[in-house]
């Protein structure tokens, strides 16, 4: 009987020995995951923090480039490294300033300005100059048909539709059914939404740019002679040799048919002072956050002779972060 009661307590103990097991074990874990989520929570309001310092170190690359806009200028052109100056008078030497990693608070920040009156305005220029703009960009004789048409029904204020191109009805007979806008464009993107426009022609490759980035709704209509590229000057009607001639003279401070090189036309639409405006804005809390934004801007002259820049549009892009 003493044995068969000293094997009872045994058993006893070692039930219990690992029921306690158990316990710790269960314990042991539930302090575990406690612990990871702290862990989680509070990278997550780390990276939140940082988020938001990025934003605003965006913002202030954004009033930085402001400030750059505001003071008149006679002139806009681009310096020898490619960046857009404001020359403020004739004699004077334009140098653009720092733009890049200027250090402030936490992180730092990034801008540039960029020329909107150096791009095409989507709902000013002719069918013929986006002819010639869909064939510098490479695209097939039907293919500029179907775009030039469908472009022009998608403004126009009526329901009839040119040889190639495209009305309601048959947007409406799309997977998406919409209507055709009867309108101007309201932003580049749009045309995303026309006839025989696709996102690899419109965004481009990595060889080659799309139509994105020679087109605008913003601009004057009037191109900038200093700061447009070799493909809108050909759009406009210049032959390559004839570009190469207006490069090599510029900066132009003025369009008189005098001022361009000779046997060089002048082109209607030129002008040699922008007045809107690309600005890429970009903050940074080095390796855990980056924010950009994009607007378009408009400056003005108001009735008292002071100038004012007026917020066009604004755009976030989608942020950018990184573990700590």
């Amino acid at each position: 009987m003493a044995g068969r009661a000293g094997a009872g307590v045994r058993n006893e103990r070692g039930l219990a020995l690992v029921i306690v097991l158990l316990v710790l074990s269960l314990l042991l874990a539930i302090a575990g995951e406690f612990a990871l989520a702290m862990r989680l929570e509070g990278t997550t309001t780390l990276n939140f923090r940082a988020a938001v310092a990025a934003g605003y170190l965006a913002e202030a690359a954004y009033q930085r480039a402001l400030a750059e806009l505001a003071p008149d200028a006679i002139a806009q052109h681009l310096d020898e490294t490619g960046l857009l100056v404001f020359r403020r008078s004739r004699t004077e030497t334009v140098k653009a300033p720092d733009r890049r990693d200027i250090a402030l608070g936490p992180g730092r920040f990034s801008y540039e300005i960029t020329d909107e009156d150096a791009r095409l305005n989507l709902n000013r220029m002719s069918p013929e100059q986006l002819h010639r703009l869909l064939t510098e960009l490479g695209a097939e004789r039907d293919a500029r048909d179907v775009i030039v048409d469908s472009t022009q029904d998608w403004r126009d204020a009526n329901e009839e539709h040119r040889l190639n191109g495209a009305e309601s009805d048959y947007y409406l007979s799309l997977p998406v059914p919409y209507r055709s806008k009867n309108a101007d464009f309201d932003s580049v993107e749009e045309l995303l939404q026309v006839r025989g426009v696709t996102p690899q022609f419109f965004y481009g490759t990595a060889e080659k740019p799309g139509l994105v980035a020679y087109l605008t709704v913003a601009g004057s209509g009037a191109i900038n002679i200093n700061t447009a590229s070799d493909l809108v000057l050909r759009t406009l009607g210049y032959v390559q040799a004839q570009v190469d001639l207006l490069k090599q003279a510029r900066p132009y401070l003025d369009v008189n048919p005098n001022s361009l090189p000779p046997g060089v036309p002048r082109i209607g639409g030129l002008t040699f002072r922008s007045t809107s405006f690309r600005i890429e804005a970009t903050g940074e809390v080095p390796g855990q956050a980056r924010r950009t934004l994009r607007a378009i801007v408009r400056r003005q002259t108001g009735q008292g002779g002071g100038a004012r820049v007026m917020l066009r549009s604004w755009q976030w892009s989608q942020d950018e972060e990184r573990p700590s």
